[in-house]
Order: structure tokens, then sequence, then C-alpha cells
């Protein structure tokens, strides 16, 4: 996923973070595991790799106290009708 298709991101839990992609669809970002230091300082930030892009199993999420959280996978969400 390139870092620039990125319109904002929601902490859903300690595990799981929503990328909000422009015109509304969210991608999930499910963590290595429970990463509670992404919400202490209300915030967190991402640093992609040379090509631009996101990738799970190679990228990670960090906590503005320093702290980081690899992703392992993405999931697209799907609105039920």
């Amino acid at each position: 996923m390139p870092l620039q298709g990125i319109a904002g991101a929601v902490l859903m839990d300690p595990q799981t973070v929503d990328f909000i992609l422009p015109g509304g669809p969210r991608l999930r970002a499910q963590l290595e595991s429970s990463c509670p230091a992404l919400d202490y300082y209300n915030g967190f930030y991402l640093k992609p790799g040379e090509d631009g892009m996101i990738c799970a199993d190679r990228d990670a999420i960090h906590a503005r106290s320093g702290g980081e959280c690899e992703i392992t996978r993405f999931k697209k969400l799907i609105p039920r009708r």
C-alpha cells in the first residue's frame, strides 16, 4: 500500500489500526502483538520503506513514545449490506 494513499488512521484497539483511504474505504492493519504504547501519547506514525510502500511482515507502526509494532497483515473492510 503506498503511504500517500492513506487519508487518515484510527486506533481501534491495542492490536488493530484502521487506515482510511481516499473516498472512505478502510484497510485494517493487524499488529504482531498488543501495542498499548500507540495510545500513550495520543498518536503514532508510519515510516515507509525506500519504495514508499507500507507492507505487512516488513514495516511497523511507531509510537510517539519510542516503541514500535510490526504490521503482520492487512484486511480490506467491506461494509455489510
